[in-house]
């Protein structure tokens, strides 16, 4: 595990975990790019921007989720709040701030398809928020199955002491290292596992959907309930807890320690409430069929449409030229002829 810093130049260096991140994040991007370009939501340009500020908010919020669990370290030297390099965040806080922002920009901004337009209803909004959500979730997969590498390299999100065919044995130095060098449940593995499993799954899904939104809530609940089974087997402290549950008989089931509780971690409380909630808002989505032929295409379809006229003006003046180059010939042709003529008519 690599949890030291990359040194790039002097004593500034970059955390493998923050490499790992910003592999994910590109690649998610990019990817993300590619799957708005097939069901054309909005411009490849208004794309961009959106996927930039949708990152920017779910890192501010992430980076704040992970600070207050660790106020009175931070609050002694507030500029590491900023050091986001140096790793730290916690993943429920990315969709919280990206979810807020997003519905800033399609439901109460109402932003259409192309840079600076608006869509006429709340719904519309709405609806392309939704579709918003079914492009995104795949590649949110994706990006978190990159940050759980990056977790394994810096050390944290580790599991708890544990000695197995699967055992991980983190080095000496590393946050996550156990005294006497004992092995821990390999649980950012397991967890980049079941993420690149679900990115694989929900792009399969994208393609049949029955309603917008569905991606997404099939997203949110399947990871959060696999989420708060791992959370058992976590042995980081820094999560916190809502409440601390006795839960000896589970523990010992689990082979895990009885003096430490398995329940309920903060990360579990959010989970039992977004799986809920996902599960009734599947049934009501069901009554809705998606909505086959892309309202919005008309935008792109009047791009193409501008696209083929242009086109179509072009090579009529093309034709125009070539015409007027072939009159200009036989024009050429007729005066070679008189002079021609009249040049005989001299001669005889």
């Amino acid at each position: 595990m690599f949890y030291e810093k990359i040194h790039i130049f002097g004593d500034f260096g970059v955390a493998p975990y923050g490499v790992m991140v910003a592999l994910g994040l590109l690649a998610a991007i990019v990817l993300g790019g590619r799957e708005n370009q097939r069901i054309k939501l909005m411009t490849p340009e208004l794309f961009e921007k959106v996927a930039l500020w949708t990152v920017l908010w779910g890192l501010i919020f992430s980076r704040l989720f992970y600070v207050l669990t660790d106020l009175p370290r931070f609050m002694q030297k507030p500029g590491s709040i900023l050091a986001i390099w140096e790793g730290g965040l916690v993943f429920y806080g990315g969709p919280i701030g990206a979810v807020l922002y997003l519905v800033y920009h399609y439901v109460i901004r109402k932003s259409g398809p192309t840079e600076g337009t608006h869509v006429k209803t709340l719904k519309e909004g709405w609806q392309r928020l939704l579709r918003f959500f079914d492009l995104g979730a795949p590649m949110l997969a994706l990006a978190h199955a990159f940050g759980r590498i990056g977790c394994l390299c810096a050390g944290c999100c580790y599991g708890a002491v544990h000695e197995g065919a699967l055992a991980l044995h983190y080095p000496e130095g590393s946050p996550a290292f156990a005294a006497g060098g004992i092995g821990r449940y390999p649980i950012p593995l397991i967890e980049s596992a079941i993420e690149l499993s679900l990115f694989m799954f929900l792009m399969s899904l994208r393609l049949k959907k029955r309603f917008h939104g569905q991606v997404m809530l099939t997203y949110v609940m399947i990871y959060p309930a696999a989420r708060f089974v791992l959370e058992m087997f976590r042995g980081d402290a820094v999560r916190g807890y809502v409440m601390k549950l006795e839960t000896p008989a589970l523990n010992a089931a689990l082979g895990l320690d009885p003096a430490v509780p398995v329940m309920m971690t903060t990360s579990q409380f959010i989970s039992l409430f977004v799986v809920a909630a996902s599960i009734v808002l599947i049934f009501v989505g069901k009554r809705a069929a998606a909505d086959g032929p892309i309202p919005e295409a008309a935008w792109w379809e009047d791009e193409d449409a501008e696209e083929d006229e242009e086109d179509e003006d072009a090579e009529e003046d093309e034709d125009a030229e070539e015409d007027d180059g072939e009159e200009a010939a036989d024009d050429e042709e007729d005066d070679d002829d008189e002079a021609e003529s009249e040049s005989k008519t001299v001669q005889e």
